[in-house]
């Protein structure tokens, strides 16, 4: 019995002394020049910490206060990307992730689809200036990373109506078209129209807007958002 408690005791202060001599080196680990280094590797440069800034923000910002009139005027635009890039250096992010066509729209000059009412108030109005130019300055100015964030698919939110839509917008050409064929091109599903990427040509539409965004700016990436798509 006298030896057995012995034991015990004994395997009791072992257990004790192997814990100690491993939070000495853990803590030796931590605190030596290898173990700092160990650190600085994990919170490196190529982490990426992005802001995500979708067409709600610009809606919030897109009539004048002074005037009550929709849609953005250059210096008005240009002071807001300031702000919110200014904000997003603040917290230490290094990129933006910033909408340029949530529904079928563009909030640069496209040869595919019209321009966003979320920049000018209607859409297919020309606002006078490139919002996606000054975007992407912008971000390189402050050492932040410019991705052009799309939603490929969705054309409209709530309504089915193509009275809403631009007389230039493709899914109002398609919708009205008689040919059946091209009806299937733009879906109508929940109250909403939406792009059908099964078909070719509307495959084609798309990647044609991919390629002049990565042609014509210097971004450093495009996100793909088919999130809204049924």
């Amino acid at each position: 019995m006298r030896l057995k408690m012995k034991i015990t005791k004994f395997a009791k202060r072992f257990r004790l002394k192997t814990v100690t001599i491993w939070l000495l080196i853990l803590s030796f680990l931590i605190t030596s020049p290898a173990g700092i280094a160990f650190a600085k590797e994990n919170d490196s440069e190529d982490e990426f910490k992005a802001v995500w800034i979708s067409y709600l923000e610009f809606n919030d910002r897109l009539t004048d206060p002074k005037t009550g009139k929709k849609g953005f005027t250059k210096e008005r635009f240009q002071d807001m990307i300031d702000e919110m890039f200014d904000n997003v250096v603040d917290l230490n992010m290094n990129a933006v992730v910033v909408h340029v066509r949530p529904f079928g729209d563009a909030m640069y000059p496209s040869d595919y689809f019209p321009w966003s009412k979320y920049i000018s108030g209607t859409q297919g109005k020309d606002p006078g200036f490139d919002p996606l130019e000054y975007m992407v300055k912008a971000a390189h100015d402050r050492n932040l990373e410019f991705h052009a964030w799309i939603n490929p698919y969705r054309v409209t939110s709530g309504t089915t109506d193509i009275n809403t839509l631009s007389k230039d917008n493709q899914a109002r050409k398609w919708r009205t078209n008689k040919s059946e064929r091209d009806d299937r091109y733009v879906l109508s599903f929940g109250g909403s129209l939406y792009y059908n990427p099964s078909e070719v040509w509307v495959q084609s539409l798309i990647r044609s807007g991919i390629e002049e965004i990565v042609e014509n700016y210097d971004v450093d990436g495009i996100h793909f958002d088919d999130y809204f798509y049924p």
